[in-house]
């Protein structure tokens, strides 16, 4: 069994604020962090530091080689990475403010993700093994419906939420990870309470599994014949801005290694938190001998 973690790759901006800006504001930083991120590459690294052997197949731009060479350090294979001169590597600019975040992305070569890159890509990989997603790439619903017929199993995190996600053929996704404002829209409610939510979400996609985190309230998970929960430990968050691709990597890690579904979640929390107590995105995943 393969993973190939099918994502984006941005050059994050972190700035530490007093408050986050309001329209027509002007604020000064209390500092400044430049570091590699994008939930497509958050969790591959979270694979990678989960013990796991992952592939990355992304775009990044003419200033991109940084970014390879930073996948390769932690062991991330990167055949299926294209550098295109053409385009810029996508990047973030984020506000963090007492342990919450605010960002701003630019998507830059992930949005330039094409059909014949997908097929090119996917000719390597097999039935059984798994395609990780997450919404930061262009042509999403080619590549979910051309993994399905390769017979791949498909985990997508559907973060960052855009209304384009309620066309994607999400019967063909395996696992789906939301949080909070992910699953309102799109089980069509204004109101979070998650077991309700869960119910909307099974009925209307009951072929799913579903992975819901929420934040400091801990996790839950429902399939076809159990629903289960996870909380949190209580810890002083200092930047939450990878947390959730920590708990997708890990979760998956998990499964992939043989966890039950409790024990991948269980997993996946104590690694987000020690991810949401430090700074940056990439550079806060844990390694798995932390967790022991």
């Amino acid at each position: 069994m393969k993973i190939l973690s099918f994502g984006s790759l941005n050059y994050d901006y972190t700035y530490e604020v007093e408050h986050f800006l309001a329209p027509k504001e002007t604020l000064a930083a209390k500092s400044m962090q430049r570091g590699f991120g994008g939930k497509g590459a958050n969790q591959s690294i979270a694979f990678a530091r989960a013990g796991l052997s992952v592939y990355h197949a992304g775009r990044v731009g003419a200033d991109g080689q940084p970014f390879v060479d930073y996948l390769k350090q932690n062991g991330i294979h990167t055949d299926y990475l294209i550098k295109d001169d053409a385009a810029a590597t996508g990047h973030a600019i984020i506000e963090v403010c007492r342990g919450e975040n605010c960002i701003l992305i630019y998507g830059g070569a992930n949005q330039e993700i094409t059909t014949e890159q997908i097929d090119h890509t996917l000719k390597a990989f097999s039935p059984g093994d798994w395609l990780v997603l997450q919404n930061e790439i262009s042509n999403l619903p080619y590549l979910m419906q051309a993994a399905q017929k390769k017979g791949l199993s498909i985990f997508f995190n559907a973060a960052p939420y855009d209304v384009g996600i309620l066309t994607y053929p999400m019967e063909l996704v395996d696992v789906l990870c939301v949080n909070e404002v992910e699953a309102c829209a799109l089980a069509g409610t204004e109101t979070f309470e998650a077991d309700a939510v869960l119910t909307l979400l099974h009925e209307k996609y009951p072929q799913t599994r579903l992975l819901l985190t929420a934040g400091s309230a801990g996790s839950y998970y429902l399939d076809a014949e159990r629903r289960l929960f996870v909380p949190c430990e209580k810890v002083q968050a200092v930047d939450t801005t990878a947390a959730g691709d920590t708990y997708s990597g890990y979760f998956l890690a998990g499964l992939c290694s043989g966890s039950s579904v409790e024990d991948a979640m269980r997993l996946a929390t104590k690694a987000a938190g020690i991810a949401v107590q430090r700074k940056g995105a990439a550079a806060s995943i844990p390694e798995i001998k932390e967790l022991k």
